[in-house]
């Protein structure tokens, strides 16, 4: 009787005189705990899944040499070699999990603010984290400007989802500057000309992009380039540890990057990647007239510390896009094209002292495209070419006090010809070409300062551009407070004024387009914003642009030949020139949560109003100093006055992510003229808009198995589920019944994509 007890005493003794592993496991981007996360020691059986504070235990571990496993769908798969030396030790271990598209390093930075980049709280921003443009991306295109357009406010231009340009509140994309690594990029895109029923697609994928953030409105003078809004991308470098692989192969596009650190003491790091399109496949019969339209591309990005305070970094991307329509009919007909991108930027930085960081860089990008008709004869040649030099510094001189400067100078070089031919005999009938080149110089100088305890923040600066062509040297000032009234409610205020000059093409080496040349546009926000929590952020903000510029030309200069020098200074309206003017103003509220747990993402409501008018300005001499003839305020092209921006993600298991978006937008104006017909010929006596309502609903699911080395994991995604047809508008066609007729496409029916993705 007496053995029985016994027994049951040294059983409960040596469980407890068992080992444990415990620990907490945390987000490398803002260290927030992760939940659902599987952990194992692959030797054993035994296994747990963190809490929701990130927390595991595992118990009754014998001695021994083990592997600590960890996975979670969207994280790079870790394992962790230990040891127990004794049945009673206790291991504890504090670990940090990376995103599959997030750079690793040995130090991990929290940032405080989970909504806001390593910006001023002034600045006015929304910005989307690697995991995001991920999913938020599509793995259909997996272009990070799809996840752009999901924001609130942003739409496809156009609503033609085929197109990865995009409108930001009432502003048009040709007013959106696209920085990537500090260099402006016009469009860094794989497109072929003006081709209105091709596409076009992001030259980047978003495994090689680390944060993207999109500036609407009032935003700080480094980024005012152009006048309607500023999107900036930061590309991500490799990893410095061992190497890392990754394969994907799916239906619509196949990918490949690797990444990894430099040399023994990981000083550097390396990043390659490459992609290579199956769309056409996808699309083919399935899409109305759609052109077929093919790519590949890649990217490399080196970095490396030349000591503990400079690091030298280089990055380059290029790519390659062919299109084939095999409905073109006639001579003038585009039945082809190719196009290349080509970017490579160096850059050098050096932390000069704990307050002062110098940047400098250079760079270089072309973009050449050819189109030609059905008997494979040239019709447009384009090649846009610009070199690029920069530098910055940033000066903390005091505690809570930033001081900023910037210097910019852009060579840019273009030719293009347009070629014609008789529409019925194909006979060459002549060109057009046209070349130039000028200097763009840019500089700004922007002050952060913090006051009461960092409750108030003041964000202020002023930039000076100039065009070789013109002369005239604009400033162009901005500034923004944020006032954190209580520990949960923000205000926000700022206003600035920018100025864009006109591209190198709308020149064609005359004083074309000139008068209020540049471009100018007064911007204005305010915006309240109440935190709930710490992961969740409501937004309301007010908002309004007011541009002016004008089109026509200087008196006296001949159309066919360049002035003799700089096209002279003039900011006054010119005699026989219209003036534009347009504006758009509006509200938008946004409820955002950000997590690596349960529910994250976005939904976004804009109310928007777009309108512009034309101003005729007449001789001078018949009515000083001159005479203005206005006309009323009608929709400009981007008078989409609703749209909703719905974006979610969650992880349902630790193997398991859900992810969708819904977008809907009212539509763009479409102009129908109204004609009589007088005679033999047809007048216009007015016309009607009408627009093209959007909605899309996407959703996607990961599935991911985690083995002792690699992981495998099961991607499935529908586009436009519901199977909206969403007409894109084309062209206006020939007068029928008194209208013009207007024609349009299908956008995207509903379409499913499914592939593998290899991590090891």
């Amino acid at each position: 009787m007496l053995l029985r007890p016994l027994a049951i005493l040294l059983l409960v003794a040596s469980v407890v005189q068992a080992a444990e592993i415990k620990g907490k496991v945390t987000n490398a981007l803002g260290g927030e705990a992760l939940g659902r996360v599987e952990v194992s020691v692959l030797e054993t059986k035994a296994g747990a899944v963190t809490s929701i504070k990130g927390e595991f235990d595992i118990a009754n571990v014998a001695p021994g040499s083990y592997m600590l496993r960890l996975n979670a769908v969207g994280y790079r798969l870790l394992t962790i070699p230990f040891t127990l030396a004794a049945a009673d030790e206790v291991k504890d271990f504090s670990i940090t999990l990376v995103p599959d598209n997030f750079h690793h390093t040995d130090k991990v930075v929290v940032r405080g603010d989970i909504f806001q980049s390593a910006d001023s709280p002034a600045t006015n921003e929304i910005n989307l984290t690697s995991s995001e443009i991920r999913e938020a991306s599509t793995v259909f295109a997996d272009d990070p400007f799809r996840a752009v357009q999901s924001l609130p406010g942003v739409s496809a231009e156009g609503n033609n989802e085929f197109f990865a340009e995009f409108s930001v509140m009432g502003a048009p994309f040709s007013s959106v500057s696209i920085y990537v690594d500090d260099v402006v990029v016009p469009n860094p895109f794989h497109e072929i000309g003006n081709f209105a029923e091709g596409a076009s697609l992001g030259v980047m994928t978003s495994e090689v992009v680390e944060e993207m953030k999109l500036m609407p409105v009032a935003y700080p003078e480094k980024f005012g380039n152009s006048t309607g809004a500023a999107l900036d991308i930061r590309t991500r470098e490799g990893s410095r540890a061992a190497p890392l692989f990754r394969f994907s192969a799916g239906i619509a596009t196949s990918e490949f990057l690797s990444e990894g650190g430099l040399g023994r003491a990981r000083k550097g790091s390396w990043l390659v990647s490459a992609r290579k399109s199956y769309i056409n496949y996808l699309i083919r019969d399935r899409v109305q007239s759609a052109a077929e339209v093919g790519f590949y591309d890649g990217d490399v990005k080196l970095n490396y510390d030349l000591t503990p305070r400079q690091n030298v970094n280089f990055y380059a991307t290029g790519g390659h896009t062919d299109m084939n329509d095999p409905t073109a009919a006639d001579f003038d007909s585009f039945a082809s094209g190719r196009s290349d991108f080509t970017l490579a930027r160096a850059g050098w930085r050096w932390s000069v002292s704990p307050r002062l960081l110098l940047d400098a860089w250079t760079a270089y990008f072309r973009e050449p495209d050819e189109l030609r008709n059905p008997e494979h004869h040239i019709l447009t040649t384009n090649d846009y070419a610009e070199r690029v030099g920069g530098s910055s510094l940033t000066w903390s001189w005091a505690n809570d006090q930033v001081l900023e400067a910037g210097w910019t100078t852009r060579r840019v070089h273009e030719n293009a010809s347009n070629a014609f031919y008789d529409t019925s005999t194909g006979q060459f009938q002549g060109a057009v070409n046209t070349f130039g080149t000028e200097y763009r110089h840019s500089g700004y100088v922007q002050q952060a300062s913090s006051f009461a305890k960092g409750r108030v923040h003041l964000l202020g600066g002023v930039r000076w551009d100039s065009l070789q062509q013109v002369d005239v040297h604009p400033f162009s000032p901005q500034i923004s407070l944020a006032v954190r009234a209580t520990a949960s409610t923000e205000f926000q205020l700022a206003a600035g004024r920018y100025h864009q000059f006109p591209a190198l093409a709308e020149w064609d080496n005359i004083c074309v387009n000139f008068g209020g040349v540049p471009e100018i546009s007064n911007h204005y926000t305010a915006g309240v914003e109440q935190r709930v929590g710490q992961n969740t952020r409501i937004r309301l903000q007010l908002f309004e642009r007011e541009d002016t510029f004008s089109v026509g030309l200087i008196p006296g200069l001949s159309l066919t030949g360049p002035p003799p020098g700089p096209c002279p200074h003039a900011i006054e309206p010119v005699p026989d020139s219209t003036y534009l003017r347009d504006y758009s103003r509006g509200v938008q509220l946004v409820v955002q949560r950000r997590s690596a747990n349960r529910l994250s993402g976005w939904l976004g409501y804009t109310l928007a109003s777009a309108q512009q008018r034309s101003e005729a300005i007449s001789n001078p001499a018949l009515c000083p100093p001159f005479c203005i003839t206005p006309t009323g305020y009608g929709p400009s092209l981007e008078d989409q006055r609703h749209s909703l921006n719905v974006f979610a993600m969650y992880r349902l298991r630790p193997s398991v992510n859900l992810s969708g978006k819904f977008l809907y937008g009212s539509g763009f104006p479409v102009s129908r003229g109204i004609f009589i017909l007088v005679g033999t010929t047809y007048q216009q006596v007015g016309s009607t808009t009408f627009r093209f309502p959007y909605q899309r609903l996407d959703v996607r699911a990961d599935k991911d198995w985690a083995f002792k080395r690699w992981k495998l994991t099961l991607y499935g995604e529908v586009l436009n589920l519901t199977n909206h047809y969403n007409s894109r508008y084309v062209y206006s066609s020939v007068i029928v019944n008194g209208q013009t007729q207007v024609k349009t496409l299908q956008g995207l029916p509903i379409t499913p994509t499914a592939g593998l993705v290899f991590q090891f």
